[in-house]
């Protein structure tokens, strides 16, 4: 039987954390493929195999824990869990990619896994408050990027048009090539393929809760150019077809 628990922190760790998850099991054994994902994970496995195949992975294991980070994606991904299933995560911003690497198998990761394990498996019930409380120290740190910050909020206002980006760029003081440069280092993509992921997952979520809806009227009101554009865009981050997709759902 498995075990599975998630938490959403509230304001300030919430800047940095959209929530933490916990998954148990005595015996798992599971292969998932996952389409491109629009946020960063960072994963604490404590029992046996938990692995991320794909683009924008990266870990560090010792005998006690195998921490994963795992980035944006513009491709399907895969995971694979076997043995005893102990495991906790964080699923974060899409900006935390690049702090997170620069901490990986550091002596604050090493803390990082310890409390986790503390708060979250060491009694019958998961402390998230008391972890939230840890994280924030930790998390609140960081000093957000000026230019990161309008990005986001930017193409969070603005309907997702091909238009967005030259406005976007016309709107900072640095040039777009140093924009990118920055945008590379915490996103690992470019702000382009950020902006089609992000435009490939509306059209996702409209897809799932419209599930008779036009396709070609999404993909028009998600901003793609016609309907072969949006096809195309589509099966390169998911791996098949927003009508494949449409019939997964609708079975």
């Amino acid at each position: 039987m498995i075990s599975e628990k998630t938490y959403r922190p509230s304001a300030p760790l919430n800047q940095f954390v959209d929530f933490i998850w916990i998954g148990q099991a005595p015996e798992l054994n599971i292969e998932s493929n996952h389409y491109a994902a629009l946020f960063t994970e960072l994963i604490f496995n404590y029992g046996n195999t938990f692995n991320v195949d794909g683009q924008n992975v990266e870990s560090f294991k010792n005998k006690y824990v195998h921490q994963i980070i795992s980035g944006l994606k513009t491709e399907p991904f895969q995971t694979k869990i076997s043995g005893i299933y102990n495991s906790a995560g964080l699923i974060l911003k899409p900006f935390c990619f690049g702090f997170l690497l620069d901490k990986l198998g550091t002596k604050d990761f090493e803390y990082l896994s310890e409390i986790v394990y503390e708060f979250l498996f060491e009694s019958n019930t998961p402390n998230f408050k008391k972890l939230e409380s840890e994280l924030e120290n930790i998390f609140c740190k960081i000093q957000l990027d000026k230019d990161l910050i309008k990005y986001e909020q930017f193409i969070s206002k603005k309907d997702l048009n091909n238009g967005v980006m030259q406005s976007f760029n016309q709107s900072i003081e640095i040039s777009q090539k140093n924009f990118i440069k920055k945008f590379k280092k915490h996103y690992k993509i470019t702000p382009n393929q950020y902006f089609k992921l992000k435009k490939v997952n509306e059209t996702i979520q409209l897809i799932e809760n419209n599930k008779a809806y036009n396709l070609t009227e999404i993909g028009l009101q998600s901003g793609f150019y016609d309907q072969s554009h949006f096809i195309k865009i589509f099966k390169g981050f998911c791996g098949y077809s927003p009508k494949e997709h449409l019939k997964k759902i609708q079975r």
